[in-house]
């Protein structure tokens, strides 16, 4: 039964048609949610870049603190040297004796070594080394010309110098600390300069996994601890300031390219950098610290993955709540529109309920009708069908009889010669038997009856294997042991293999191999397997015919295995089809 529908389209708010009305509610509460999730992803952001600006703070301070520390140690060890007597002594000899030479470049190794220092080396007023620490190294700085380094020029305009730049002689990147050598009347006539190795601080900054960078004025990486960050820039040079330092040759041979900066903006207040990195691009939060009385800056970069992480999480939490109060509010409104609804629906279901109960019950009354007709034509169908199965299983078995009989009839021949056998050698034992009597010898005449009556016995068997091949059987299954049905075939066909001199091997288990089954099917089944083999050897004529038959037992399937094979021509491929038809 269907229900009526209503005709009339229903009305909403502001005389708006309901669907209308749906579509308007449903858009109003997507831009509700959308503004939603906008608000928590902007409000978390802001908050975990707050945070995450407070966590690299100290991080920032470490390394700006760990960097001033190294340069307040050392920055003293020039002026030191430049007020050393024996160092004071080189500018006071107009020329310099080879004893004075090696004697201060055997202090200067010496004080080079106790400070930790990478070279220790004076310089004249105009630049060249006039005794180093490294005096007896394949790179000696001996000789030397240093006049084209800010350092020197620094240091013999009164200044004390720091520079950092790769050694054009050594090969290996460092701090240069100098300071003026004067004389007595105050004027400079040398440099003292000391030369420390920036691994010591990259060692200690090995450890943080956050990238941390020394930039100079130029914002070329000279310090990392990122080896791939190491003299790239923090932004493109201008093509005169990268020919000035390619020429300075401050940076040895780096390759002065700008970073892979693929976005850099700003998000209240904090500065975020996005680097490509691999195939990926990866963001960090850049936080820089100037480095007191250099033109230096130490930055250190924080991955922002964890913000972004914060912020899906604020995104999904908003867009679940928006979506579960939605629900709710949906849900609260198709309440009350589908009590309205229902109440104007229950009228007029009333309404047709009563139209159709008049209908139903005439309805009612045709389909019972129609439903005892069917169900007495189902009835003397199932009556044809019982009868049709009962025939169907009597033919078959009858045709099951028949075969037996058929397989009988061609056992027939051998059966009656081996009837024929015992009957002839019977006669001859009764005869003899006769004789021994009539000439008073009882015992002879006892054994004779005692060969007659094991003759018999055989002759029994073997017709009581024919009267239980031969008689009809039901379909009732036992549980019986094959190797009785294997021997009940076998004195059945065992006539017939001997006179067609037929070899019947036997493979069987010493214990009993106890299957589900109907014992005479089962031996029926046997003998037209082996009938089958020994028609089929003599027609091919095999020289010397051998049938095989193997029992085993197959635990893991819980079943047993009967194969029966010969030496014969096979199966016909043109009979495989017909292999398993009945009969």
């Amino acid at each position: 039964m269907t229900a009526p529908q209503s005709q009339e389209p229903a009305a909403g708010v502001a005389g708006l048609p309901r669907g209308l009305r749906v579509t308007v509610i449903v858009g109003a509460v997507l831009v509700l949610a959308a503004l939603v999730m906008l608000v928590a992803a902007l409000l978390t952001r802001q908050s975990a870049l707050a945070e995450l600006r407070a966590e690299a703070a100290p991080a920032l301070q470490r390394s700006v603190s760990s960097l001033q520390g190294l340069l307040d140690t050392y920055q003293i060890l020039p002026r030191v040297l430049a007020r050393e007597p024996l160092i004071l002594n080189l500018y006071a000899t107009p020329a310099l004796s080879p004893a004075t030479r090696e004697t201060a470049n055997e202090f200067l190794s010496a004080f080079n070594a106790a400070a930790g220092a990478s070279e220790t080396y004076v310089l004249d007023a105009l630049g060249n080394t006039i005794a180093a620490s490294n005096s007896e190294s394949p790179v000696s700085f001996v000789g030397r010309n240093f006049a084209f380094r800010p350092y020197f020029h620094l240091a013999i305009a009164g200044w004390a110098g720091l520079y950092f730049a790769h050694g054009t002689t050594s090969n290996r990147p460092g701090f240069y600390f100098s300071y003026p050598v004067k004389s007595s009347g105050g004027d400079a006539v040398g440099v003292a300069v000391v030369k420390i190795g920036q691994e010591r601080l990259e060692s200690a900054w090995s450890q943080s996994a956050t990238p941390i960078l020394v930039t100079d004025a130029a914002g070329v990486v000279f310090i990392t601890n990122r080896e791939d960050f190491r003299y790239h820039a923090l932004r493109p040079l201008p093509p005169v300031l990268a020919a000035e330092l390619v020429g300075s040759r401050q940076y040895g041979d780096g390759p002065l390219a700008p970073l892979p900066v693929v976005g850099e903006r700003e998000f209240d207040g904090v500065r975020l950098v996005s680097l490509h990195e691999g195939r990926r691009s990866v963001e960090y939060l850049l936080a820089k610290a100037p480095v007191p009385n250099t033109d230096w800056e130490v930055s250190v970069l924080v991955p922002t993955a964890t913000v972004e992480e914060q912020v899906g999480v604020a995104v999904l939490l908003a867009g679940s709540a928006s979506a579960i109060a939605t629900l709710f509010g949906l849900m609260l409104a198709q309440k009350r529109l589908r009590t309205h609804e229902r109440l104007a629906y229950q009228a007029r279901v009333a309404e047709a309920l009563r139209e159709s109960h008049d209908r139903l019950e005439a309805h009612v009354v045709e389909r019972t009708r129609d439903l005892v007709e069917a169900n007495q034509r189902l009835s003397r169908e199932i009556q044809e069908r019982e009868r049709a199965e009962q025939i169907v299983l009597k033919t078959q078995n009858e045709l099951i009889q028949a075969s037996k009989l058929a397989a009988l009839g061609q056992l027939a021949a051998g059966i009656v010669h081996e009837l024929n056998q015992p009957l002839a050698a019977i006669r001859a034992y009764a005869a003899n038997a006769r004789t021994f009597l009539e000439r008073g010898r009882p015992e002879a005449a006892s054994g004779n009856l005692d060969l007659i009556g094991e003759l018999t016995e055989r002759m029994a068997t073997l017709t009581a294997e024919l009267k239980t091949f031969a008689r009809r059987t039901s379909d009732e299954v036992a549980d019986i042991d094959l190797r009785a049905s294997v021997g009940r075939a076998r004195a059945l066909l065992d006539p017939r293999l001997r006179r067609d001199g037929i070899e019947l091997h036997i493979e069987q288990p010493d214990t009993a191999l106890t299957v589900r089954a109907n014992a005479i099917r089962i031996e029926q089944v046997l003998v037209n397997l082996l009938k089958n083999a020994a028609d089929a050897l003599l027609e091919a004529a095999t020289p010397v015919p051998r049938i095989g038959l193997r029992l085993q037992a197959d635990p893991a399937a819980r079943r047993a295995r009967l194969v029966v094979t010969d030496n014969g021509p096979g199966i016909p491929p043109e009979a495989l089809g017909q292999l398993f038809d009945p009969f």
